[in-house]
């Protein structure tokens, strides 16, 4: 083997060693560090089958019953939020 070219693939495999696991931990906190939505909230999900599921999604103090399928989201039904002491959402 040509000593260039023994040089070349160790630079090529020094490159790969420090850039793959910086690649892997800066995506990771980056997605951590994303804004997520917090009004709306998903509690439960109850999968159907291929492409369908049932939801239940909390918004605005309101929970509500979705049916998701691959052409549409449907509501079936919506509740006040149950609160965690008891008492009734306002």
């Amino acid at each position: 083997m040509d000593l260039e070219l023994v040089y070349g693939l160790v630079r090529v495999a020094l490159v790969l060693a420090v850039t793959a696991p910086a690649v892997y931990f800066i995506t990771r906190w980056y997605g951590k560090h994303q804004v997520r939505g917090k009004s709306i909230q998903v509690h439960e999900v109850l999968p159907l089958g291929t492409n369908r599921a049932l939801y239940v999604v909390e918004w605005e103090g309101r929970r509500y019953l979705l049916g998701v399928g691959p052409q549409a989201i449907n509501l079936i039904d919506t509740a006040a939020a149950e609160s965690t002491n008891g008492e009734e959402p306002e």
